[in-house]
């Protein structure tokens, strides 16, 4: 389920919005529901807390209830996920508090000029980016991370600087996150093979349980094994059985 949540004042361009999120989505055959508000009230506020799937903010900017680019700020303090989207009939007078508002916003849309279609390669340019568990976000010193799950190798901790290594098949990525943390948004395929590595099953070709080493994918080799660890592969692998 897609979850569009569409906040204008303007009840035009509301329905407007409405109908382009609505079209779009049943051209697509996407499950989805459309939650409108004329105004940053408490049924949005309500909206907003609320555990949902796969959010899409539209969000109007100037409305006599609050300022769409602060209401984005309440929303990224809590939520790293969801995809927002600015409109406006003031694109001059609010691009720069947009473009320096730290929200992670996927687009900003004039009402004057071709909104529907800048609406309608918006929509598409989020589904290209798609609703996927792959994706992983968070924050670490004012900056937004965001990986794709599948390309993590392994996620090494550095006790001595307080960081944690995040090896990936493009490179490495040092942050200030700790491993208990990450492993809390880390999915299934994750698993720690020592207290200071988790590993990415996906990306593993072999773990030798003899000489204590994990080969993934892209040839690396680390033998950060725990001996409860290598019990545990000891006893999977006494489980297979070859027919």
């Amino acid at each position: 389920m897609i979850n569009f949540i569409i906040c204008d004042d303007n009840e035009f361009f509301l329905m407007e919005i409405y109908n382009v999120v609505s079209n779009f989505c049943l051209s697509k055959k996407f499950n989805f529901k459309i939650h409108v508000f004329k105004s940053y009230d408490n049924n949005f506020y309500e909206i907003m807390h609320k555990e949902l799937d796969n959010k899409v903010y539209i969000l109007d900017i100037e409305t006599p209830s609050g300022n769409g680019i602060d209401i984005a700020r309440k929303i990224r303090s809590r939520d790293l996920n969801s995809f927002l989207i600015f409109i406006s009939s003031y694109t001059v007078k609010y691009i720069k508090q947009v473009a320096f508002s730290d929200t992670m916003f996927i687009g900003y849309i004039s009402k004057r000029k071709n909104y529907r279609e800048e609406l309608l390669k918006k929509l598409k340019n989020i589904f290209k980016l798609g609703f996927q568990k792959n994706v992983i976000r968070f924050k670490d010193q004012g900056i937004i991370y965001t990986f794709d799950m599948r390309h993590i190798t392994y996620i090494e901790a550095d006790g001595k600087r307080r960081r944690s290594i995040i090896h990936t098949l493009d490179g490495t990525t040092e942050v200030r996150i700790t491993l208990k943390k990450l492993k809390q948004i880390l999915d299934y395929r994750f698993e720690y093979s020592h207290r200071s590595c988790i590993i990415n099953h996906e990306q593993v070709i072999y773990i030798d349980t003899v000489i204590k080493v994990i080969k993934f994918k892209d040839g690396t080799l680390i033998d950060l094994l725990s001996d409860s660890f290598v019990k545990k592969i000891r006893l999977q692998q006494t489980q297979i059985h070859f027919m």
